[in-house]
């Protein structure tokens, strides 16, 4: 019986090593973004994972190329990145990272996302945040503007079910321009059983430059309020999130004005180890160039690894 024990043992040990040992993957995307002033982006990436450990846990590099359009307007523009992610499953804590290299107008500008997520104590969190990208208007493309954003945000429990977050960052444009931001979020974890909760968020920008020559929108201030309900849920080895949000915002641009948000993805198991996301979102908010009162962002995309043994 004890041999008997022993040999079941080691081969559940076998199994869960093989399983979990890291192999090469393929990855691919395609992403589509559309605005209300005919502004549409197409974006293709593919690139191979040489280690794949498990989707939170795997480095690699990618090639993108996204073409940007307007009427008669064409502008196409590609990119290299490395990518890395190292995070435990059960709180996130870890590092997940995006970065590369966009050569747009004779210019090269970093793009990615980085994020180092800590978690010092349980119902604690600080991040570490990175990222740059170019600013997608037309304008802004033709003058090659890029820009770095860099941040800290904490996040707390303060009382059971009631979280607490805040983000102070930095914003530095290639034009010369820097935003200063600040974010709040409280979080009540209304129906734990679902993932369901109700969010107030609240954010704040202000800009040292007021003039960009009409490149991207960008009043000295602006601000916005959001109520969001939110779910997340895992059924069948699949998460599911979502997100509806109602609010209001103001810039020294303009008056008053609602504002809203839905978000939807879905991320889960192909054939075999192979994953899939799926991933939509709207937003209704000012325009990025005019400050078009009715200015409405849509995206939807899809993200796919597979690995390769």
């Amino acid at each position: 019986m004890k041999r008997l024990l022993l040999a079941c043992g080691l081969a559940w040990a076998w199994s869960v090593a093989a399983q979990e040992a890291p192999v090469p993957a393929a990855l691919g995307g395609l992403d589509f973004n559309s605005d209300t002033e005919g502004f549409r982006s197409a974006r293709a990436r593919v690139g191979g994972l040489y280690r794949y450990d498990n989707p939170w846990s795997y480095s690699g590099v990618a090639a993108q190329a996204t073409r940007y359009s307007q009427g008669d307007y064409r502008k196409d523009v590609q990119a290299v990145l490395g990518v890395y992610r190292d995070q435990r499953r059960d709180n996130l804590s870890g590092i997940e990272a995006e970065v590369g290299v966009v050569t747009v107008g004779g210019h090269l500008r970093p793009i990615g996302d980085a994020n180092w997520h800590i978690v010092p104590s349980p119902g604690a969190g600080i991040d570490l945040i990175l990222s740059a990208d170019l600013v997608e208007t037309r304008k802004a493309l033709d003058r090659a503007i890029g820009y770095t954003f860099a941040a800290v945000a904490v996040e707390k429990e303060v009382v059971p079910r009631l979280t607490l977050s805040a983000l102070g960052g930095w914003q530095s444009f290639s034009d010369g321009n820097d935003r200063f931001h600040g974010r709040a979020r409280l979080t009540w974890l209304a129906v734990p059983e679902h993932g369901v909760t109700m969010q107030l968020r609240y954010r704040r920008y202000s800009s040292s430059e007021e003039d960009v020559g009409g490149a991207y929108f960008n009043p000295s201030h602006h601000q916005q309020w959001l109520g969001v309900a939110a779910i997340r849920k895992r059924y069948a080895g699949w998460t599911f999130s979502g997100a509806l949000g109602a609010g209001r915002e103001q810039s020294s641009s303009g008056g008053s004005q609602p504002s809203y948000l839905a978000e939807a993805r879905a991320e889960g198991p192909l054939a075999g180890n192979a994953r899939i996301v799926l991933r939509a979102g709207y937003t209704r908010a000012q325009g990025y160039a005019e400050g078009d009162d009715n200015y409405a962002y849509r995206s939807i995309g899809v993200g796919v690894v597979v690995p390769l043994r």
